[in-house]
């Protein structure tokens, strides 16, 4: 592997037009090679909030000179002074595509802004270029699911706009009153992270309460504090409006507590925010294009990828055996009757699909489009002319004589579905009027490819349109990366169903999720029971469900509906657990989620679970809801069994509950947490305290995400 060319940090100062002094700015990190490391003259950039830089480095780029021009078009005299030790960073890898062959552009800008998105260079030898990255402006390696407690130096209680509202992806908020030493939002992790990246929302009216100057610190003890990055006259154009920042300072230490002070907003009595995410990564570019010029040669193309995820599938041999593949287990997993369309010739030889397409049909196709099929694509159709069941949702592909614009293969739905002529969705709309349909018969769904916009290695974008959707499904990179991701999908429902393709290491993961969330590492547990889940794991399908309900509670009696009626996940649990545990959760937070919903949802375990002891069964129909309301104010759960101390200390809370001394009943069930352990293989939190009556106006949202995030007992042997 090339070596990752040397970082170039630098301490910067500003000086505005007509000023003398030169005072203290953002530092900026530099990681450049185009192929080879080059030595840098100048380097420009722009990132995507608009602001720009242009410097010219002394020839030992031991400093530079330049200028800066900030978003909101206020401009300054810049230099940097080198920094002898730089942090550690890793740049973006890009593979080029460019005539004398395949490479690889390493490139790094930071300055504290937003992602740069067009850099363009000169060299000492006289050489030079310029590149515009493409990409979704997404971080990766989110932690904000590591967080287990966030204070805030003051709230709106009364309106419920608390500081738990910033962590999760909701229209609420945080709301406080603005105080002279400014607004503080304190997050505690499960453990220690770095973070590298971070993002805030505004909120939903008032942009004069959106902050404007900030900072983010780290801290090992909540006592000493790191700045890690520094923000002043920044703005939100919109309002639930995201912008996302990179950490500015030096990779070092990871930190359990980080704490955003807002120092000023735009000149409200309030401050507000709707979300604060933490990343372990800054957005990554997927793609590039521009020119290249060596020194004495005239420009040439310069364009190139990101390494795509997922499997390698260009050519019609790599689709051959993918789709063998695939095929093989959608009918190995496929219920009676689930897929009688399919021929015995196709069973026998694995394949939903047909002969490929030859080159003079696909050369046909490509005239009729006016435009070369992206690789992954034409490739399909080399190994399949059309396909049968491409995933659980669409049920047909079309062929070579088939596929076409959108607006010519079904104008009834392309008229439908791009909507009248208003400024508002005028992108979507030119999307749609370009867009070429490759799919048939499905569930109210069309797969649609976008001709408009392609990468440097020819691939087109890719979409999925449904009636279920909101819109547009999200943006993929090919047809073979949509593909994939519906295959995952299949994977997914169908392990979820109890019909797991692969169920290998289904045990492994439950037990690693159960330690996981015994050791309060919240957020990495969830990850381990969702893939348990996806391998067929009932067990685990239930679990995800519990613990996240102490996280967020509001969706939770959908996720319960979703997952008991499941034969395997009500056989894995057992009914006496079910009884105890998911019943009242599941009706306690329907009951909390609007008027009567309660009632449905009684109805709901009727048919999930036949036989279910005291249920109205012969109540049916609207005209007997209250009935069903009826029941389900008075389910008495039969208690489980609880560690003899934490029963003791549950003795207590509840007798404080009862004389309205919450706080103190906390701190007894604070104290007695670290103690709990359980008594059966399919519990790994007190459930308890989200389905005890007496206790519920003890476990506000802020102490149910810190019982999950406090490490308990060991599990029992």
């Amino acid at each position: 592997m090339t070596a990752v060319p040397e970082a170039l940090a630098f301490r910067t100062e500003r000086r505005l037009p007509g000023g003398h002094e030169w005072v203290a700015d953002r530092g900026v990190l530099v990681v450049f090679a185009p192929g080879d490391p080059v030595e840098l003259a100048q380097l420009c950039w722009r990132d995507r909030d608009g602001a720009e830089a242009t410097v010219d480095f002394d020839r030992d780029t031991g400093g530079f000179l330049g200028v800066r021009l900030a978003a909101d078009g206020t401009s300054y005299a810049w230099r940097g002074h080198r920094e002898e030790d730089p942090p550690e960073r890793v740049p973006h890898r890009l593979r080029t595509l460019r005539p004398e062959g395949e490479g690889e552009l390493r490139l790094l800008v930071e300055d504290g802004g937003a992602p740069v998105v067009r850099v363009s260079w000169t060299d000492t030898s006289g050489g030079g270029g310029c590149v515009t990255l493409r990409g979704e402006p997404l971080a990766s390696g989110e932690l904000t699911g590591r967080v287990r407690a966030v204070a805030a130096s003051g709230e709106h209680t009364a309106a419920g706009e608390v500081a738990e509202n910033v962590l999760d992806d909701t229209a609420a908020k945080w709301l406080t009153h603005r105080r002279g030493e400014g607004d503080l939002l304190d997050f505690t992790m499960a453990e220690p992270v770095r973070v590298r990246h971070y993002a805030l929302a505004s909120a939903n009216d008032a942009p004069d309460r959106d902050p404007r100057s900030w900072v983010l610190k780290g801290s090992a003890d909540g006592l000493t504090w790191t700045l890690l990055d520094k923000r002043t006259e920044e703005s939100f154009p919109g309002r639930h409006q995201e912008r996302g920042f990179d950490v500015t300072a030096r990779a070092g230490a990871a930190y359990r507590h980080f704490r955003l002070e807002i120092v000023a907003n735009w000149g409200s009595p309030h401050t507000q925010l709707s979300r604060v995410r933490l990343f372990a990564e800054p957005p990554a570019p997927d793609s590039f294009t521009g020119q290249l010029r060596r020194a004495g040669r005239p420009p040439v193309p310069y364009e190139g990828t990101a390494e795509r995820p997922g499997p390698a599938l260009t050519t019609a041999e790599q689709w051959r055996a993918y789709l063998t593949e695939y095929s093989a287990d959608m009918l190995r997993v496929a219920e009676e009757g689930e897929m009688d369309e399919v021929a015995p010739e196709q069973r026998a030889a694995s394949w939903l699909g047909g002969p490929g397409a030859s080159e003079e049909r696909l050369t046909a196709l490509e005239e009729r489009l006016g435009a070369p099929l992206p690789p992954s694509y034409r490739s399909f159709l080399a190994a399949s002319d059309g396909w049968g069941r491409i995933s659980l949702f669409m049920w047909e592909l079309r062929g070579t004589d088939s596929v076409a614009p959108l607006r010519d293969a079904e104008p009834v739905t392309w008229e439908i579905i791009r909507g009248e002529d208003d400024d508002e969705w005028e992108e979507d709309r030119a999307l749609m009027d370009r867009a070429v349909l490759v799919s048939g018969h499905g569930d109210a769904q069309y797969w649609l490819l976008d001709p408009g916009d392609v990468s440097p290695d020819g691939e087109w974008a890719a979409y999925v349109w449904a009636s279920w959707y909101p819109g547009l499904s999200e943006r993929y990179a090919s047809f073979a990366a949509l593909v994939a991701s519906e295959r995952e999908s299949f994977e997914e429902i169908q392990g979820r169903e109890g019909h797991p393709v692969r169920p290998e290491g289904a045990d492994e993961l439950l037990a690693q999720g159960r330690d996981l969330a015994l050791r309060g590492e919240v957020d990495d547990a969830l990850a381990a029971f969702g893939r348990a889940a996806e391998k067929g794991s009932g067990a685990a399908s239930y679990l995800k469900v519990v613990l996240s309900a102490f996280l967020d509670s509001r969706a939770t009696h959908h996720e319960l509906r979703g997952v008991l009626h499941h034969g395997h996940v009500v056989e894995a649990i057992g009914e006496e657990q079910i009884r105890a545990e998911a019943v009242p959760l599941l009706l306690r937070c329907a009951a909390q989620a609007r008027p009567g919903s309660a009632g449905l949802s009684a109805r709901f375990l009727a048919d999930a679970l036949p036989g279910f002891p005291g249920l109205p069964v012969d109540a049916t129909g609207d005209a007997t809801v209250p009935a069903w309301e009826a029941w389900a104010a008075a389910y008495d759960a039969p208690p489980l069994p609880e560690p003899p101390a934490f029963e003791a200390a549950l003795e207590t809370a509840r007798g404080l509950a009862r004389g309205g001394r919450t706080d103190e009943a906390w701190a007894v069930i604070e104290e007695a947490l670290p103690a709990w352990r359980p008594l059966s293989p399919h519990q790994v939190a007190p459930v308890v305290l989200l389905t005890d009556p007496v206790l519920r106006p003890v476990l506000t949202p802020r102490r149910a995400r810190a019982v999950v995030c406090t490490p308990r007992g060991a599990q029992p042997a």
